[in-house]
């Protein structure tokens, strides 16, 4: 008479314990999936160039952030369309790591939104400048900040180099006195080949 009773525990119990390893099959899947396609190990089978110079980056270190940060649309909470199945696909596995200018700009102010302020002061403050006119005359973040994720300064900032910043602005700098048009961009003068620190 006490078999029936035995009998139905172990069902309930089988059924638990499949659905616990259903769960975890699931889920250890899934962790898998979205390693192999946001990890930095998968980025650096094929472009082991990048990965030494990113990692020793000061301005996008490996701690930080990762190549997925920058170069994918991002993990968006809210689907895009009415296809759940494939936002939820996509969050998981990523279809495409892109390095076009027009989406690594967006990804820019996403995480740095207070560029835009007019007041926004750089660390070191050596030229009189507001990246919020630059944006408004249709320059992307890469068009001066091209190498920023991929370490091409060594100090605590990104700035471009003079000769970056003179491709736009040679204009600015014809005529006599060469040295006092300086001033145009310039808070202080600096001796040929001393930098500011």
């Amino acid at each position: 008479m006490g078999f029936p009773r035995y009998k139905k525990k172990f069902w309930l119990i089988a059924v638990l314990v499949i659905f616990v390893l259903l769960f975890g099959v699931g889920a250890l899947s899934t962790y898998v999936i979205r390693f192999s396609g946001t990890s930095t190990v998968v980025c650096e089978s094929c472009h082991p160039e990048l990965i030494p110079l990113w990692k020793n980056s000061h301005g996008h270190p490996a701690g930080e952030t990762s190549c997925f940060a920058c170069h994918s649309h991002g993990t968006r909470i809210i689907p895009d369309s009415w296809n759940i199945l494939r936002h939820v696909r996509d969050q998981i596995s990523p279809p495409e790591y892109l390095a076009d200018d027009g989406l690594t700009n967006q990804r820019c102010l996403d995480c740095h939104q207070d560029v835009w302020e007019l007041g926004y002061e750089p660390k070191k403050k050596v030229i009189n400048f507001t990246h919020r006119y630059h944006i408004q005359e249709g320059l992307n973040c890469v068009d001066c900040h091209r190498n920023a994720g991929h370490a091409y300064m060594t100090g605590s900032t990104n700035r471009p180099t003079v000769t970056e910043c003179l491709d736009c602005h040679i204009k600015e700098f014809t005529g006599q006195p060469k040295s006092a048009k300086c001033l145009n961009c310039h808070d202080v003068m600096l001796a040929p080949g001393r930098t500011w620190k």
